[in-house]
């Protein structure tokens, strides 16, 4: 396993910009996830790592050294596809041994790595069968032992769990943790799938329209998000943005939701550090972030219960107040009503506020 730094990285098609001088560095032994949605340059990037592209300028660095001339075998990676690589016409063990041929032609060995990737990968029992005789989970579990049973520098997975059922999706990734921690190789993920991505990774690099937005642990995504983009795609339900404008009045700070204001935390007074005149903010909100009253209390909002959506253990309401539509997101327990007036409280310290022409979180 090595380090993996990708430094000033961008690549053309013809006159389209697939990346544009990304820069990036996955450290050794780590679970890195690239996230973005369709388009964003994520499996472009991952090609490039992998040496199945070549980028149009920027180069790529494995444990330190140069790697940007080298193939995918010399730079000795294994890879997992969206759909199962097995050979028909051999058993699921011979598809496992055959990925370790190169390596050693000792058959204890081999036999032994294969039964313990199989143990990990729990498809002891589908050993002795060919592909078309299990299911298509399973055999992309057989995908994934073909990867990890090598001694590689980099294991890189492609969307390995989008063309699978929601079940089987939830059962693999809750285990790629346990085969990372198994395996101890540095692993580079690339999904558009959020919820995977923060289940996952110990770091997530996210990317939209070929720049490489904000790198950072999950947590740090969710609770700092870089920018709008950010906040918008990281998170369910999705983040409240607000059009408002903020004002200072007697060292608070206000801003306008609705037909009515909040004042914001502490934090909001650095945007009157050097005027301070009212200003367009865009402020955002995560539903967790809003709870809901009957009675009037300190900082809250008046609005109406559009729609309720019930998510079996928990219920997403939807409030108006003026024409500024919010989301809360509540206890399935609740006895509220649509229709029904109520009171928006909002966690101050939770908001951000992101900058309208840049689109960068201000505070």
């Amino acid at each position: 396993m090595v380090s993996v730094e990708a430094k000033g990285v961008s690549k053309f098609f013809k006159t389209t910009r697939a990346l544009d001088n990304v820069s990036l560095h996955v450290d050794d032994g780590s679970f890195f996830c690239l996230l973005g949605p369709s388009g964003s340059g994520k499996t472009t990037l991952m090609r490039i790592i992998a040496g199945l592209e070549t980028p149009s300028s920027g180069s790529v660095y494995f444990g330190g050294e140069d790697v940007t001339e080298l193939s995918p075998s010399e730079r000795n990676i294994a890879m997992v596809f969206q759909f199962p690589s097995i050979y028909p016409s051999l058993n699921i063990y011979d598809n496992i041994a055959l990925a370790l041929r190169r390596e050693t032609t000792d058959r204890n060995e081999i036999r032994e790595r294969v039964m313990q990737v199989a143990s990990l990968l729990k498809i002891e029992e589908h050993l002795n069968k060919k592909s078309h005789q299990i299911d298509f989970g399973i055999l992309q579990r057989v995908s994934i032992a073909k990867a990890i049973v090598r001694r590689a520098n980099v294991y890189i997975f492609d969307e390995p769990l989008s063309n699978l059922d929601t079940k089987l999706r939830e059962a693999l990734r809750s285990e790629f943790q346990r085969i990372h921690s198994e395996v101890r190789g540095t692993f580079l993920y690339v999904t558009h799938d959020q919820l995977e991505a923060m289940a996952i990774a110990d770091k997530i690099g996210i990317l939209n329209n070929g720049k490489l937005l904000q790198v950072g642990s999950p947590e740090e995504i969710y609770s700092y998000p870089a920018n709008k983009f950010v906040a918008y795609f990281i998170g369910s339900p999705t983040i409240n943005l607000i059009e408002s404008e903020v004002k200072l009045v007697e060292n608070i700070v206000y801003a306008s939701v609705g037909d009515g204001h909040i004042h914001l935390g502490n934090k909001a007074l650095e945007l009157f550090q050097t005027s301070r005149e009212p200003r367009k903010i865009i402020l955002g909100i995560r539903p967790h972030e809003i709870t809901l009253s009957r009675e009037p209390v300190g900082n809250a909002l008046p609005a109406e219960i559009s729609f309720i959506e019930s998510l079996g253990t928990a219920q997403v309401i939807e409030l108006r107040n003026g024409s500024t539509v919010l989301r809360s997101y509540v206890d399935s327990l609740s006895d509220f009503r649509e229709k029904e007036k109520v009171f928006a409280v909002f966690n101050t310290e939770s908001i951000h506020g992101f900058d309208p022409q840049t689109e960068e979180r201000v505070f």
